[in-house]
């Protein structure tokens, strides 16, 4: 089995998977289209919301592509979670329209919660990891550990790559392509096609 985990994002973090194994990982090339920067407010651009809806459906072709490309029997989504920033949260979601638009009918879709993915894969801060932060909170050293950084080093560490912090979403991807093959989960039907059809 053939498995694709996407974190979507304007950069997004993919991963391939064969019957459990790592194959290859990457991200999709930054997105560029005219008057959008993700960290804009919405009122600084005048061509808001259409400038967002160009991105995310520059994304969804790119998803579209790599999909394309390795052919998976099914593709992993992470699930969005509720962001600080209600701009990027409403394009997170419209991306997330845009992809699955564009993916109906190409292969099933897992969605994963983050949270579910990581307690899978046991990524969690070390006690040495919690002595340092709590160091950090009170200002006597600098440098916290996020969960960016458990990310890349987890993978770094299973699968002997050299990723670094500024390629968290691959890392991300690629751990929760592992999360899926330690506990398969059910794909969510596809209302178009003809088996789930009325």
């Amino acid at each position: 089995m053939k498995t694709l985990a996407i974190d979507l994002s304007t950069k997004s973090g993919w991963s391939s998977f064969v019957d459990g194994v790592y194959k290859e990982s990457g991200a999709l090339d930054k997105v560029y289209v005219e008057d959008f920067n993700v960290n804009d407010e919405p009122g600084k651009s005048p061509l808001f919301p259409f400038n967002v809806i160009n991105a995310t459906q520059t994304v969804a072709r790119m998803v579209v592509n790599l999909v394309g490309q390795h052919q998976p029997d099914i593709v992993l989504i992470e699930q969005t979670t509720m962001g600080k920033n209600r701009f990027t949260q409403k394009l997170l979601e419209w991306l997330h329209y845009a992809v699955l638009e564009q993916l109906r009918g190409r292969a099933p879709i897992v969605y994963i919660d983050v949270s579910e993915w990581r307690k899978i894969v046991e990524m969690r801060l070390s006690t040495e990891q919690k002595k340092n932060n709590r160091e950090v909170s009170s200002g006597r050293k600098r440098g916290k550990i996020t969960k960016k950084h458990l990310a890349v080093n987890m993978v770094n560490e299973k699968y002997g790559l050299g990723l670094k912090l500024k390629d968290n979403d691959q890392a991300d991807a690629i751990l929760m392509n592992l999360a899926y093959h330690l506990k398969r989960f059910t794909p969510t039907p596809d209302p178009t096609t003809s088996e789930n059809a009325a």
